[in-house]
């Protein structure tokens, strides 16, 4: 099927996939709970991919009259911000900008996009597979799917092939200050993930940004500096520090309360493996509690957290980056290079 065109609109964009997906063969439909779209491991040419097919719910009717508004919604972006672009188109935006930086490490490198059916799809899988796939994509409203042909990334290695999950969910540890590092090249670039959690990475690779917005946004704060009846100035710096604190809070507190239950499942700890995640992304207090009562203060200069959850959080430190100043943060540290400096 020929390729399409996205969205003309200002900022990066996704290339097609250069190649035929007639050569491909489709090995399984992954088993993942995915909100937006369903995952195939394939393989091509001896080498192993993951081809993301999107999901097409009805889209959810955006009110483009309404701005951002600090008595009505101090914690949220305004609809616009949030639902303008889809799953696919977010994702395309986002490896989009990683492409054209020369930044690809810093998440799962991506091929392109492509544009087949549902039928074509379940007529390369097996039987089983292909009950699989119709169980997962029951919500998919139109024939056509939009994909992105993304590496194929192995969990971390475990003799016991039904814990590897759990395992490499543990083994996370050891990859947690390059995965900082990583978040925070993310929004040197333009780039906030907005809905950051452990599930996101494989062996320490973040392979899901469906959720992601990336500067420029046509719903945003403008570059430029000039004044938008959209969203504040500050909006993607909060979404930065959102991403940081969920960091925090669903990657390292998440490791220290749970790694007890997974060490039992895995029947013993394995060798050289910590009992404890002393690393920091963000500076949260010790409990929720001691946040919302923090974030019920009317005093202070702290701005609210934006995040699609209504919740209540202060930016209580800023992020090391702001994503809205992406040229100029690229200029002070060299356009493609990263610091590695955990």
């Amino acid at each position: 099927m020929a390729p399409i065109s996205l969205p003309d609109c200002e900022g990066p964009s996704l290339k097609p996939f250069p190649h035929n997906l007639d050569e491909f063969h489709f090995i399984e439909v992954l088993n993942c709970d995915t909100l937006h779209g369903v995952i195939v491991k394939a393989q091509w040419n001896n080498r192993l991919y993951a081809v993301k097919f999107f999901i097409s719910d009805a889209r959810p009717l955006i009110n483009y009259e309404e701005i951002y508004s600090m008595e009505n919604y101090p914690n949220q972006c305004c609809e616009a911000f949030d639902w303008h672009f889809d799953p696919f188109e977010k994702e395309c935006r986002a490896f989009g900008r990683l492409q054209e930086v020369g930044c690809e490490h810093l998440a799962v490198k991506v091929h392109g996009y492509v544009r087949v059916t549902s039928d074509y799809i379940k007529d390369k899988l097996r039987p089983e597979q292909r009950s699989r796939f119709q169980k997962l994509t029951v919500r998919n409203s139109t024939p056509q799917m939009m994909g992105i042909v993304k590496d194929w990334i192995e969990m971390a290695e475990y003799d016991n092939e039904d814990l590897r999950s759990r395992y490499d969910r543990l083994y996370q540890i050891f990859h947690i200050p390059q995965m900082i590092e990583d978040l925070h090249g993310l929004h040197r670039n333009g780039i906030v993930v907005r809905d950051l959690r452990s599930d996101q990475y494989v062996n320490g690779v973040l392979v899901d940004l469906s959720c992601s917005a990336t500067v420029p946004h046509p719903y945003g704060p403008t570059t430029s500096g000039e004044p938008s009846m959209w969203q504040p100035r500050w909006t993607f710096s909060s979404l930065a520090a959102w991403d940081l604190f969920s960091f925090q809070w669903q990657i390292i507190m998440l490791w220290n309360k749970e790694h007890e239950h997974l060490v039992k499942l895995l029947g013993g700890r394995p060798q050289g493996m910590p009992d404890f995640c002393p690393f920091v992304a963000y500076c949260v207090p010790s409990s929720s509690d001691d946040y919302q009562e923090v974030a019920k203060q009317t005093y202070g200069p702290f701005l609210p957290m934006l995040n699609h959850f209504k919740q209540p959080f202060p930016v209580r430190e800023p992020p090391r980056w702001d994503p809205l100043e992406y040229l100029d943060n690229r200029h002070l540290m060299g356009e493609g290079e990263e610091a590695k400096t955990m």
